[in-house]
């Protein structure tokens, strides 16, 4: 296993592919930009992988409903007892039961436009996100996330992507459409920090293109999902770093 560390800041590249054993993690970096740079299309997630989640956010205040209505307390009773049982893997279950309950109609629609503002996304990305995205800004850049569009549209504006796909439940057909519209793409891009993100690269690999991946997380645990070519901090500077070498 290889890992690139700067020791000065903490930052860190990972590679979790076990057979990789390469003698100069140089070479590797360089490889590794290439690989970047020749991407196509990229596919990012957007809660906890470019800015602690709007989603959870969104629930926290109680958007579209109030802390005291009985619906929500019996929601945010679920959402504990769900967590305990499953982990990270609840949470978009619990997302889509949160939209479903309080976010149908325009007043609460409205509530989240409001609070997320273009100058608001900006702030709240996590560092080197938007400097990571403007050096891939050749490429076709997407989000495909379980968020709403009242909750995306504003980082996929400052980031200049090129689209959005919100209420993605089923990431997985999303790129799979994608795909089949876009046959003459051969090199995407996948970042994301959950076992959902993975499957998009499952459907990439499926139709034989070549795939560059990304996990990002606070700490490596070498733990995260395996399906995931690359760990990395929620922080991008050292993936910055790399591109301008």
């Amino acid at each position: 296993m290889i890992k690139a560390r700067n020791h000065d800041d903490g930052l860190f590249v990972t590679i979790t592919d076990n057979t990789i054993h390469h003698p100069n993690p140089e070479s590797e970096l360089r490889t590794l930009r290439q690989r970047i740079k020749g991407v196509q299309t990229w596919f990012f997630d957007l809660d906890d992988n470019h800015a602690p989640s709007p989603a959870k956010l969104i629930a926290r205040r109680a958007i579209g409903t109030s802390h005291f209505s009985p619906k929500y307390l019996q929601w945010c009773a679920g959402t504990a007892l769900q967590l305990t049982k499953k982990g990270k893997a609840a949470e978009s279950e619990i997302w889509k039961e949160y939209v479903d309950l309080f976010l149908r109609n325009e007043e609460a629609l409205a509530e989240v436009q409001e609070l997320f503002t273009p100058e608001y996304a900006r702030k709240s990305l996590y560092p080197g996100v938007e400097e990571f995205c403007g050096l891939i800004s050749n490429s076709q850049r997407f989000y495909v996330t379980r968020n709403i569009e009242q909750g995306v549209s504003a980082y996929a504006s400052i980031l200049n992507f090129d689209g959005f796909f919100p209420e993605a439940d089923d990431k997985e057909r999303v790129v799979e459409d994608y795909v089949q519209k876009h046959q003459g793409i051969q090199r995407y891009g996948i970042e994301g920090d959950s076992e959902e993100d993975a499957v998009m690269i499952e459907v990439l690999q499926f139709y034989k293109k070549d795939v560059v991946s990304f996990y990002s997380v606070d700490y490596p645990t070498f733990k995260e999902d395996r399906r995931f070519e690359y760990i990395i901090p929620k922080n991008r500077g050292e993936l910055v770093q790399i591109l301008q070498r």
